[in-house]
């Protein structure tokens, strides 16, 4: 808009000044040809008067030589007094014309000095703005380094945290003698239990503990190249096999002693009883080991489940720490990388600005 106003004003006054020096101009150009004719008027006059003179003057040529003499010397006088006037006339409007081309020149020099002024104000409020915009984003710029560095600092400081609880770990494990595997398939297993009739855990995907020693028993009960975790799917199938087995035994056991004693049930005297006697001890002392065998599988299966179970809370929680630590480094990491192209692709400011906008930041 100020540029605008400054144009249309610049222009008025050019139109205002061209007319004015016109008009001059045509003042200048008509008192000449005012002059021109007046002149030519008094020469005119001048020249009749002469004439006149000459044809009265020569009947009282001899009376009148004195005075006509002296008449025509004051007249001479005066024509060069109103001539050398006119000259200083004439000299006076020139310099007069010369003074208002002057001043029309002048004039419109202002003007265009007034124009580029009003255009460097405009350039200087444009810079001012753009300088303001700068300081601000530097300022706004700075806190966010400054807090990306704090929260970098707390997340250095947790990583170290969780670094030494691992270590700590690590350490307790091979203390206590005992083997963290890896679990290969990332399905959940389903193992039953032993005392619970009908129920059973779900066990995640997820490396676990085991003692030393049950990792040999371990190896001992079933040898080969496959994984631990299979071995103890092998000893769970194994289990089940044998309580199947068991509960099949006791149904044939009962089946039998059904069938015996309906078969010797008329039958008397001592030879009968004893040899039924003797084929119930046979039973019975299968039955106890194999309830035996039984027990001390379940007995193991249920340790094993339980610390199963406690260690894989506790890697689960140190898992959900080192993963969320991880996603905040990579976010930081991220965060940086797109201040550094910023700063990179940012136009350069000067110290001055700088140090003005680093001490506007807050504390």
């Amino acid at each position: 808009m100020s540029r605008r106003r400054a144009l249309s004003k610049h222009a008025a006054e050019e139109r205002v000044l061209d007319k004015i020096t016109r008009e001059a101009e045509e003042r200048m150009y008509k008192k000449r040809q005012a002059r021109e004719e007046a002149r030519q008027i008094r020469k005119e006059q001048l020249d009749k008067m002469r004439a006149n003179e000459n044809d009265y003057g020569k009947a009282d040529e001899n009376a009148q030589t004195d005075s006509s003499g002296r008449r025509r010397s004051v007249d001479e006088h005066k024509e060069q007094e109103v001539e050398a006037l006119q000259d200083k006339v004439f000299e006076l409007e020139d310099k007069f014309q010369q003074a208002m081309l002057l001043y029309s020149q002048l004039d419109n020099e202002k003007s265009a000095l007034l124009y580029e002024i009003d255009l460097l104000k405009d350039d200087l409020e444009e810079k001012d703005q753009i300088l303001a915009l700068h300081q601000r984003e530097t300022r706004d710029l700075s806190s966010e380094v400054k807090l990306l560095k704090q929260t970098i600092a707390g997340l250095q400081s947790n990583n170290q945290a969780l670094k030494t609880e691992i270590a700590q770990r690590d350490q307790l494990i091979h203390d206590h003698g005992l083997v963290l595997v890896e679990q290969e398939s990332e399905e959940n297993s389903r193992i039953s239990s032993a005392e619970s009739s009908g129920s059973a855990i779900n066990i995640k995907s997820g490396p676990f503990l085991f003692a030393q020693h049950t990792v040999s028993l371990v190896e001992k009960a079933i040898p080969g190249s496959s994984s631990l975790d299979e071995k103890v799917k092998k000893l769970v199938d194994m289990n089940k096999k044998l309580r199947q087995q068991v509960e099949e035994t006791e149904q044939s056991l009962y089946a039998r002693r059904s069938r015996m004693s309906d078969h010797h049930s008329g039958m008397s005297g001592s030879n009968g009883s004893s040899a039924n006697d003797e084929l119930q001890r046979d039973a019975a002392k299968q039955l106890a080991e194999m309830k035996l065998k039984l027990q001390e599988a379940e007995r193991e299966n249920t340790n094993q489940q339980g610390s199963l179970i406690r260690i894989e809370g506790q890697l689960k929680r140190y898992k959900t720490n080192a993963e969320q630590s991880e996603k905040e480094c990579n976010e930081l990491k991220a965060q940086n990388r797109s201040l550094k192209k910023e700063a990179i692709f940012r136009p350069p400011i000067d110290s001055n600005d700088r140090s003005t906008g680093q001490g506007d930041v807050p504390g």
